[in-house]
């Protein structure tokens, strides 16, 4: 059995909340997670709906799919590339994507702005069942691997976590370097009092 993330998207958003709908009957078996994710019009994520068999469904803290939604959505998504901006206007192509584009890159560009898509975290024997399901509805089916997502899930965290402490680290530098300034200042002042 191997892990995937699935990522189904459609060119109509009602065909994801079908979809959704729709999976409990399916025979897709090892569901983990699905939820149906917008990619709004500024580049956030919203979701829509969920379920899954983490304890509590309604928090998204310490699963993938949260860390996930957060990354391509939040900041560490602004600093890695995942703008609105950077994709309003651009026709991807992820079948044609540069091998070497990163697994979060993948995601954030096939589902652009303005789309809607299931994401689902699942154990497969085949990949035969899911391609069935989401093929009769005309969706476009990416499949990544569970450990390679979560990998470059944790690189993502800890490349935001050191350029957090270098803009601080340089933050810090900049206000020592402007007080010193004004310290150097305010004592030519003074002795320019003496001096007259």
């Amino acid at each position: 059995m191997t892990h995937h993330i699935l990522l189904a998207t459609w060119n109509e958003s009602s065909k994801a909340y079908e979809s959704f709908s729709q999976l409990k009957n399916s025979g897709l078996a090892n569901i983990h997670q699905a939820s149906i994710v917008e990619r709004q019009q500024d580049g956030k994520f919203k979701i829509h709906d969920q379920n899954g068999d983490a304890p509590d469904t309604n928090t998204w803290g310490g699963s993938i799919f949260g860390s996930l939604i957060g990354i391509l959505g939040g900041p560490l998504g602004v600093l890695l590339g995942f703008t609105a901006g950077a994709l309003i206007g651009s026709a991807f192509d992820v079948d044609n994507a540069n091998a070497d584009l990163a697994v979060l890159g993948k995601i954030g560009q096939a589902l652009p702005t303005g789309t809607t898509g299931l994401i689902i975290d699942i154990d497969e024997d085949s990949d035969a069942l899911a391609d069935e399901f989401f093929k009769t509805s005309g969706a476009t089916l990416y499949r990544w691997d569970y450990d390679e997502v979560e990998a470059e899930i944790e690189a993502s965290v800890e490349t935001w976590e050191e350029t957090s402490r270098q803009a601080n680290l340089a933050l810090k530098e900049k206000k020592k370097a402007e007080n010193k300034a004004k310290r150097q200042q305010k004592w030519q002042d003074f002795k320019a009092k003496f001096h007259k």
